[in-house]
């Protein structure tokens, strides 16, 4: 019988999909879009990724990429390229905006040429979202669906247009400066061209935050599975998503086990999901909930996603696998452990990353526990950077944003960094700084129109700071603790690897950034005393630290980067572009993790799954040309709390 509920507004033009790295995000907006393609012949529908680690041709088994593209009749699908949006963006606007920033600002052509486009908040994903707005207000689709990027850089991304807002604000202030001089000296002020830009900005995110809380034409979709971490994250989601006035009717539930109820390994699985299934039906029962199977093999494909769409839609109960045997005489168990020279290594600072989903916080947690254990002598303190925080849920006890002793441990430290709090802290303490100077100077002089404006603007100055200044404090932390406090070894759990990527790539855009702020305050000098400007010290502090901090990433006796996938093909497909960018950055990865391995039995269901899970872990060995693979099984149940980490860290580091 069909879900009648699910997807049933007929003037929806605008699906967002979101849920943490691993939930089926991604199959649910492909399948989704081709179920629509079939039971909406008449609707011309677009499919658009923005996650920076594209995975949506993948999932079709297309080449999709950075332009619009044929998938089936009457859809279309796009991974949108942000940064290509921001560098078109540029080109149209750069003179305006120097022109802007030149009217209001002690700025002089050099200080110019970058700052205000390396300041924008975020605009690369900015423009994704207007782009979409644009798509839309054009008439040329009727609907699109949007697979994002994981939850906590979800929530990021919908807060952007009210940071783009603030960006505007301080433009606009510029230009008032300006605006009251003509008017002072010349009798009246003429609008022009910069004008119309600001006015076209307000515009177009005005219509980016209508389009979002448009319940008539917008629906957002949390993707889920039953496990205690991603029920965390998208309970967060559906506070946050609320928060933002966007509407939800249903959620969907990946990857409920099925399979042979005579196969010990299947029907464990069941029974420990069967309470996280039943949490989610208590704590989500205002929704629609969208319950799926897990399949015995990936799925990828038209055909695949079709399959899939009609169980999601509920046009289709039936889940086929294959009852063969075929090809397990090639397949053996793997050998535990190989990571015990991570031990024994005389390392600073360790690295866990990867895709989304395949365990990042699990296996960071249980080495970091293990290293502990190992080296008695030492103080070790894992840390999380991802926004969407969950060492708390992996260890089972409170962490949040304090150093909190591990329990039952002496020597194991954790702390979920609040970047973004780091970075509100000292923006509002520069504001206090520049408010605090500008009235000794007011007091002591007869400050004129210039003064109040260069109040102004000089106090917005910290708010046109570039994305990745948060991270970048984040890891400034870490390397100061690295140098002074009594910790001796780090364990970093991070963010998927799109946006991880886009964090160790940040150290050279933020010191550009910040070469240019210094200049621009230099300039004002004969007006304040900036030697007494404490929150200008940090940045003094960080600028120089940015180099040490490329430092402690790029050397291998105190580095190491963990390379984490599964034996699936988005895993493989993005466990290479997240090799290629360290080997780039000159960032030491010798050991690579496969994840989630299916173990050996005689269920067909299982079986199946491992068939196919062959292929991927066959294709990871031919690229780990140097370093050692650490093979690490599917568990039955979840690897939350103590005991079930040093489980799992008895495999990785072979009972030591």
């Amino acid at each position: 019988m069909p879900n009648s509920k699910f997807l049933c507004n007929p003037d929806l033009q605008f699906i967002i999909f979101a849920g943490k790295g691993g939930s089926g995000k991604t199959t649910s907006s492909a399948a989704t879009a081709l179920f629509l393609n079939k039971i909406k012949p008449e609707k011309k529908i677009l499919v658009v990724s923005i996650d920076p680690a594209h995975s949506l041709g993948d999932s079709f088994s297309l080449t999709i990429g950075n332009k619009i593209t044929h998938i089936a009749k009457n859809l279309q699908g796009y991974e949108m390229d942000a940064n290509e949006l921001l560098e078109k963006y540029k080109t149209k606007y750069e003179k305006i905006i120097k022109e802007i920033a030149e009217r209001g600002t002690f700025f002089d052509k050099e200080d110019i040429e970058n700052f205000f486009l390396m300041s924008l908040p975020g605009l690369d994903e900015v423009m994704a979202i207007i782009k979409i707005a644009n798509i839309l207000n054009s008439r040329e689709y009727d609907i699109i669906i949007l697979d994002t990027a994981p939850t906590g850089h979800t929530t990021v991304f919908l807060s952007l247009p009210e940071k783009m807002e603030n960006w505007i604000k301080v433009v606009d202030m510029m230009m008032e400066k300006h605006r009251y001089i003509a008017k002072r000296f010349v009798g009246k002020y003429v609008k022009d061209e910069c004008d119309e830009f600001i006015q076209s900005q307000r515009e177009d995110i005005s219509k980016v935050k209508k389009l979002l809380i448009d319940s008539k034409t917008t629906e957002f979709v949390p993707v889920t599975i039953p496990e205690p971490m991603s029920i965390y994250e998208i309970k967060r989601l559906i506070q946050f998503v609320r928060g933002k006035k966007m509407s939800i009717n249903s959620v969907v539930v990946n990857r409920i086990a099925t399979g042979d109820d005579k196969c010990h390994f299947c029907l464990a699985r069941k029974k420990e999901q069967e309470k996280y299934v039943n949490e989610i039906e208590e704590n989500l029962a205002p929704y629609n909930l969208i319950k799926t199977p897990l399949f015995p093999e990936q799925i990828q494909g038209i055909e695949d996603l079709t399959l899939y769409g009609e169980i999601l839609f509920g046009e289709n109960g039936n889940l086929p696998y294959p009852a063969s045997n075929r090809g397990l005489s090639k397949m053996s168990p793997f050998p535990d452990g190989r990571a015990e020279d991570l031990l024994e290594k005389n390392l600073k600072l360790i690295i866990f990353g990867g895709k989304g989903g395949v365990g990042k916080t699990s296996i960071s947690s249980a080495t970091g526990l293990r290293l502990a254990r190992y080296n008695k002598e030492k103080k070790v303190l894992i840390f999380s950077t991802d926004p969407a925080h969950a060492l708390s849920d992996s260890f089972n006890q409170h962490i949040g944003n304090e150093f909190t002793l591990i329990n039952e441990t002496d020597n194991l430290y954790a702390l979920e960094l609040d970047a973004s709090k780091m970075l509100d802290d000292l923006k509002e303490e520069y504001r206090e700084d520049i408010e605090e100077l500008f009235d000794k100077f007011a007091s002591s002089s007869e400050a004129g129109v210039d003064i109040k404006f260069d109040r102004e603007v000089l106090g917005s100055l910290i708010t046109l700071s570039p994305p990745g200044l948060e991270e970048l404090m984040a890891l400034k932390k870490i390397a100061e603790l690295m140098k002074v406090s009594d910790y001796d070894l780090f364990v970093m759990d991070s963010s998927a690897s799109g946006h991880l990527l886009r964090f160790l790539q940040m150290p050279n855009i933020v010191r550009d950034w910040l070469k240019t702020a210094f200049r621009l305050l230099l300039k004002y000098k004969g007006l304040i005393n900036l030697s007494k400007i404490h929150s200008i010290e940090t940045l003094l502090d960080l600028s120089r630290d940015i180099r040490k901090i490329q430092e402690v990433l790029t050397n291998p006796h105190t580095t190491e980067f963990v390379m984490i996938t599964i034996p699936e093909e988005m895993g493989v497909r993005e466990m290479e572009d997240l090799s290629s960018a360290l080997r780039n950055l000159k960032i030491p990865n010798s050991h690579t993790i496969i994840n989630m391995i299916t173990p050996l039995s005689k269920c067909d269901f299982c079986n199946a799954k491992r068939q196919e899970q062959q292929k991927y872990i066959q294709s990871i060995e031919s690229k780990v040309n140097d370093g050692s693979i650490i093979f690490i099984p599917l568990f039955q149940h979840d690897i939350k709390g103590k005991d079930k980490l040093n489980e799992l860290a008895e495999i990785m580091f072979s009972n030591r």
